[in-house]
């Protein structure tokens, strides 16, 4: 049974969502080019995630230098800008992951945003992100290289995964992770590409999205502590919301 404040809650975030991929795919598709970056900002940016940190963090960002650099070379900035979030804040909420995590007890339009940035270990948040660095570009090259509706997109996938999570779990069950957003963003992909391979890693691909995401939820039941509410709520954000995206690019 939802509480008053929490059908409310629904409401503003669904409303919000929505006004914001609206709002995105208006206003930028004025800016829908991606810029490829010089060679030399590349060779920075290689050089910045793995000489210039001090060596445990070094450690925690060498998955991430050759997938970032390369997603950044082809302008996809979003996806950098979102990585580079999470990462930020990894070492911050797992320390004080109460005040990060949501339940049915503390669901808020607060938490609903930092629960997409925490995750619970390094497993965690490195399955994440390179999932999201694999399937991003193709998300954004479907989206015409738009960087704002892609963020939007994003973020309300993992706000729907949220409340999924939230409301969804038994009471006391503390959800954390992105799990929810690059569900959100895979299902995306497959309405607005049904048929399209997507590269992994080099010249690996996933024959469809909906088998990246198969090989996601394996990884996350192996770990132990999946929450399908999630996965299921930003999946369905991600299928509603491409669905209108598709009728207007084709």
């Amino acid at each position: 049974m939802l509480r008053p404040a929490d059908k409310t809650l629904v409401k503003d975030a669904a409303t919000a969502s929505v006004a914001a991929v609206a709002v995105a795919a208006a206003v930028g598709s004025q800016f829908s080019t991606c810029a490829h970056w010089s060679a030399s900002l590349v060779d920075k940016c290689r050089s910045a995630l793995s000489q210039d940190l001090p060596h445990d963090l070094s450690h925690f960002v060498a998955p991430f230098v050759e997938p970032l650099c390369g997603t950044l070379a082809e302008g996809h900035w979003a996806l950098c800008a979102i990585v580079v979030a999470n990462a930020a804040c990894y070492l911050p909420a797992k320390v004080h992951l109460d005040a990060w995590a949501i339940s049915r007890h503390t669901l808020s339009h607060e938490r609903l945003l930092k629960s997409q940035l925490a995750h619970a270990n390094h497993g965690h948040i490195l399955g994440n992100m390179l999932t999201l660095l694999a399937v991003g570009s193709e998300v954004s090259a479907a989206l015409g290289c738009n960087q704002l509706l892609l963020l939007a997109l994003y973020l309300a996938c993992g706000w729907a995964g949220g409340v999924a999570a939230a409301l969804l779990s038994p009471a006391h069950t503390r959800t954390v992770g992105a799990s929810g957003a690059v569900s959100g963003v895979i299902l995306a992909l497959s309405v607005l590409r049904p048929n399209a391979a997507v590269d992994i890693l080099g010249d690996v691909k996933a024959a469809h999205p909906l088998m990246l995401l198969f090989g996601t939820l394996m990884a996350d039941l192996t770990r132990g502590g999946i929450s399908w509410q999630g996965h299921f709520g930003g999946g369905a954000a991600g299928c509603l919301l491409a669905l209108p995206l598709r009728l207007l690019s084709s």
